[in-house]
């Protein structure tokens, strides 16, 4: 199949977060399956632009990779404007829309990544106008709770732009369940399937060099670590891990709490302050965006992940935590059930002293945390390997053309 993809951000954009790392990978396994995917994107890297070629195709990884230059026109009208300021905003690509139509005789189907942006609508129109089979990802985005999060702006796009590309969508492609719901919740009946994101197995930790690696964030061998990892956005819930760390840190000398990834919503300089308040310099750890082999050794070297979210599509993090063996702590808004039927962690809700409760548990039972660890990736390679992920994909894609191409002839579904 020629697949096209429609994205908001591609790698090397860290920075966006788990959609850059679970599309690219999605995209290269196809690939390595023998199909020819193409990738339409915009130069984003949240808050800042990449230093890449906005003018034509280019090989990234084997995967044939487009990014357009994004203008923000509204932004540069109102610069001071905070609320604007901190959005990824609507990510406005000129030049898109004549490229669409130009490889649009070339593709078998167009497949969008992530809604609320320009290229998505976009790529929605050249599908329609083109006659070719659309496949839409929400990741996450219309969880209920994300919903609350600047509704009025978001409710009126839905209506003016999302819910009509949904309706008329070949097929919705939901991460979990709890997506197949949120999709109803808007009122649509569009076919919808549920497939996962996956993961790439890494292989054993090398010790040695991950203690250099982690020498200057001033973990030591005896340090029982708690890391957090993905963007500090309020939605993620890294201030309610904050203040059940505090209690925490009395109880557990040795304990060490890092807080990675990037400063999305400028909240990271109010948790030092915090850090510092409770005495706890040296003790919570900011080591910003983390990537290579330091994120690896992160995850290999943490003896407890947690993401107390109040809304994840599939969590790309807790899916590499579980992968490197490590035990996790999770919201029920991250909907991964399979975490705590597995034995790989433990589910609790996101308030401080729920939290708070799970860890003292945990911190304090070392061959659990083990067993749990082993549990996350006997977990991961079971089921939620790219190369099973990408076969259900494809397979969504085969039964998706075939419905489409019976309607075109007016014939059954």
């Amino acid at each position: 199949m020629n697949i096209l993809f429609s994205v908001h951000g591609y790698k090397p954009a860290w920075r966006i977060g788990g959609p850059v790392v679970s599309v690219s990978s999605l995209a290269e396994t196809l690939v390595a399956r023998g199909h020819q995917v193409t990738v339409f994107t915009t130069n984003s890297n949240l808050d800042q632009d990449l230093d890449v070629p906005t003018d034509r195709l280019i090989n990234v990884d084997g995967v044939q990779v487009r990014y357009f230059s994004r203008q923000e026109p509204i932004k540069r009208l109102l610069p001071g404007v905070k609320y604007l300021s901190q959005s990824i905003g609507s990510l406005y690509t000129p030049e898109m829309p004549a490229a669409l139509r130009e490889i649009a005789p070339r593709v078998d189907l167009m497949h969008t990544h992530i809604p609320f942006v320009y290229p998505t609508l976009a790529t929605a129109r050249a599908a329609f106008r083109a006659g070719l089979p659309f496949f839409y990802h929400q990741r996450g985005v219309f969880d209920p709770e994300r919903l609350k999060f600047r509704a009025l702006k978001k409710q009126v796009y839905l209506t003016l732009f999302e819910k009509p590309i949904l309706r008329r969508a070949t097929t919705l492609i939901g991460l979990t369940e709890a997506e197949r719901d949120s999709y109803a919740a808007l009122g649509m009946t569009t076919s919808c399937r549920v497939i996962p994101n996956g993961i790439h197995l890494p292989g054993p930790a090398d010790a040695a060099a991950n203690t250099v690696l982690l020498q200057p964030l001033g973990l030591a061998a005896d340090h029982v670590v708690v890391l957090f990892m993905g963007r500090l956005h309020p939605v993620k819930g890294a201030d309610r891990l904050l203040e059940a760390f505090l209690p925490i840190s009395a109880r557990f000398p040795n304990a060490r709490l890092v807080l990675a990834g990037p400063d999305e919503f400028g909240i990271e300089t109010a948790f030092k302050s915090r850090a510092v308040d409770a005495g706890l310099v040296g003790r919570v750890i900011f080591p910003g965006m983390v990537s290579g082999a330091l994120k690896s050794a992160l995850l290999h070297r943490a003896n407890l992940f947690c993401l107390p979210s109040d809304a994840e599509g599939f969590s790309m993090a807790i899916l590499e935590a579980l992968a490197h063996e490590t035990a996790v702590l999770i919201s029920p808004r991250c909907h991964f059930a399979a975490v705590q039927t597995a034995g790989a962690g433990l589910i609790v809700e996101p308030n401080a002293a729920a939290l708070e409760q799970a860890m003292a548990t945990l911190l304090g039972d070392a061959p659990r945390l083990r067993a749990m660890g082993q549990a996350g990736r006997d977990l991961v390679g079971a089921g939620y390997t790219w190369g099973t992920v990408a076969a259900q994909m494809v397979d969504a894609y085969e039964e998706g053309i075939a419905r489409h191409r019976a309607l075109l002839r007016g014939g059954p579904l």
